[in-house]
């Protein structure tokens, strides 16, 4: 009688535990997830999980996803197929912050709100402009499993650099893709693991270690310079362009690209400058020679320009 009682103590214990985490509060009723005028993510708990294990970034979760469903304005309609979790093949494994469709991302937010065994019932409604419906995928995810990774701040220096290789790899297929957007976060991911790396000791650190670093940090900006280009983002452009250079002088990428932005801007003499510099680094490179062939009659005209203005001036 008494093992029972301190038993029924116990399970009255755990049971306001769990109630204080909301996870009882919250069955069989809609939540939200994440909210944006354009977007919202929801879900219904079916069946609670271990409220002690749940997935944060860079986790390895084994999901099974089943009753699917996504429908517009007009009915049923297809998922994009960039998306990798609602399309063939897909094994069930998710790395959580390794995805690149804004859809497989949007699950990931899904799977981070939940324990490990937990069933959930998941809504993403998806709006344009005005309000209207675009799309609403609506299915049943089930957290089966759930591999614990170190917090990023534990991560040796190793593996945050093989971290950064990698996200810097994927971003530039995307980009090789014309996914320019998605291959702009993975070089932005790639960047806050070498963030995460530095400050460097230059006294104590080794000096291969420290050229690699410095390269990869280099080919990033560059790389992040070409895909705001892309959406002539021209101040963002000047700015990764001038990080480069300050870590190399001569760099002909930056030189180019900063050349780019600048004549975006219609600020032709600055970009004169960059391609002439970048001329004389390597006489033979095709992209400046082009570039070099385009900008001449702009600066023709500007000198032309000023020689008038001397005449009147002075005549």
């Amino acid at each position: 009688m008494e093992k029972k009682l301190l038993l029924g103590n116990y399970h009255r214990r755990v049971q306001n535990e769990v109630q204080n985490c909301g996870l009882f509060t919250t069955m069989n009723k809609e939540t939200l997830v994440h909210y944006r005028p354009d977007r919202e993510i929801r879900k219904t708990v079916v069946k609670p999980g271990d409220y002690t294990m749940v997935a944060y970034e860079d986790s390895r979760c084994k999901i099974r996803i089943w009753h699917v469903k996504s429908e517009n304005q007009a009915g049923p309609c297809e998922i994009e197929p960039e998306c990798r979790i609602f399309n063939s093949p897909f094994d069930g494994n998710v790395i959580i912050g390794d995805m690149d469709s804004y859809i497989d991302k949007d699950v990931e937010l899904i799977l981070q709100q939940m324990c490990l065994g937990e069933i959930c019932d998941a809504r993403l409604i998806y709006k344009n402009v005005f309000g209207d419906l675009m799309m609403e995928i609506s299915c049943r995810i089930e957290l089966l499993d759930l591999t614990e990774e170190q917090l990023i701040s534990d991560w040796s220096w190793a593996r945050l650099f093989e971290s950064a290789v990698h996200h810097k790899e994927r971003g530039v297929q995307l980009v090789k893709d014309k996914r320019i957007v998605d291959g702009f976060r993975r070089f932005s991911k790639a960047l806050k693991m070498l963030v995460a790396i530095e400050p460097v000791d230059r006294v104590t650190a080794d000096a291969e270690r420290t050229k690699e670093l410095l390269n990869m940090r280099i080919k990033l900006y560059n790389n992040m310079a070409h895909c705001q280009l892309q959406f002539d983002e021209f101040g963002a452009t000047l700015d990764l362009c001038s990080r480069t250079l300050k870590l190399d002088h001569n760099n002909i990428k930056a030189l180019y690209r900063q050349s780019i932005a600048y004549t975006g801007l219609a600020m032709y003499e600055e970009a004169w400058g960059d391609i002439q510099r970048a001329l004389e680094i390597d006489p033979t490179d095709k992209a400046s020679i082009a570039k070099a062939k385009e900008l001449r009659p702009h600066i023709e005209k500007i000198n032309k320009d000023y020689s008038t203005v001397i005449k009147k001036m002075f005549g």
